[in-house]
């Protein structure tokens, strides 16, 4: 798969079949898009591309109150991982600034999509809007389809128990620490990857080692889950805390730190694939040591008890 993070002036593509948006989780909605866009793009001999945007929008706008910018469902990288796996062949990751909110629908079909991507076959959702105090609407994308020739489809919205797929929808179950629901409507995992990195090595203090892997500050999931790990070509099932680690020094940068069971290997530095299965608690603050020992404590047991009852994750890890 091929990623473009910057469209040039002059930039030539092979024709492409293309839709647009922020994707966050590549739920089943996302999907549903992806798919009908592969059999187009498959049947017409184009490239199945998609344009997303980084930040998300929303999280632009909300420069002024960050409270209000929604979280994301994974990072970047674990997107980009289900683009893949769909048979996506091109993705544009366009930096969402100043310049592109104020761009006008009619430039933005014009000279992104037509003159710099070659589209040739527009699909989006039925819900789609862009462009400068989001002007572009199918209306308008039906007009500048009969005037510059590419072919235009719309797809209906995906409902999964009586319930939109949405990524809304999906950010408030996992906020609710209900990740089965989640991942009913995801269509997938709800997985969370990086690189493992240094961290304070606090965790072997307390006899509770952990990997350490960055995560985006505004991550939808918070707080202590058990979970499956894929490191080193190998399975694990161990206990996660995801967030800003309120009980240690921090700088609000947003951890994934994984104690995995009866595992002792050097992996720095290498890729890590972190599975949500059930959420254990909040993040907390506590007072002392001791007491975040305890805490730690419990915690590992309540995970054992979990996969007690369920060993065997039901889907694959790597």
């Amino acid at each position: 798969m091929r990623i473009t993070r910057h469209l040039q002036p002059h930039s030539t593509h092979p024709p492409a079949a293309l839709t647009i948006g922020n994707f966050d989780g590549v739920h089943l909605g996302h999907t549903a898009i992806l798919t009908q866009l592969l059999d187009h793009a498959q049947r017409h001999g184009f490239t199945p591309t998609v344009i997303t945007f980084e930040p998300h929008p929303k999280v632009f706008f909300a420069h002024k109150n960050p409270q209000a910018a929604p979280t994301k469902i994974v990072p970047l990288r674990n997107k980009l991982a289900l683009f893949a796996k769909l048979g996506i062949e091109h993705v544009v990751i366009l930096p969402f600034n100043t310049a592109l909110a104020s761009m006008s629908a009619t430039d933005f079909v014009r000279e992104l999509l037509l003159n710099r991507l070659n589209m040739r076959h527009l699909l989006i959702g039925d819900d789609f809007q862009f462009g400068a105090q989001r002007a572009g609407n199918f209306s308008l994308l039906q007009q500048m389809s009969a005037a510059h020739g590419f072919t235009l489809n719309a797809v209906q919205s995906v409902y999964c128990v009586e319930q939109r797929a949405s990524s809304s929808h999906i950010r408030t179950l996992i906020a609710q620490g209900n990740i089965a629901s989640a991942v009913a409507q995801l269509g997938h995992p709800l997985q969370l990857s990086g690189r493992v990195i240094y961290g304070q090595q606090l965790g072997r203090t307390i006899n509770c080692p952990t990997i350490n892997l960055k995560m985006p500050a505004n991550l939808a999931a918070q707080g202590v889950f058990a979970v499956d790990i894929h490191i080193n070509g190998q399975n694990h099932h161990g206990v996660a805390s995801i967030g800003t680690r309120p009980s240690v020094k921090t700088n609000g940068q947003c951890w994934l730190e994984v104690h995995i069971f009866d595992f002792n290997q050097n992996v720095y530095g290498q890729l890590a694939h972190v599975t949500l299965r059930h959420k254990i608690r909040d993040e907390l603050k506590f007072t002392d040591l001791p007491a975040l020992q305890r805490a730690i404590d419990d915690d590992i047991a309540q995970a054992h008890a979990f996969f007690a009852n369920h060993p065997n994750p039901t889907h694959k890890l790597g």
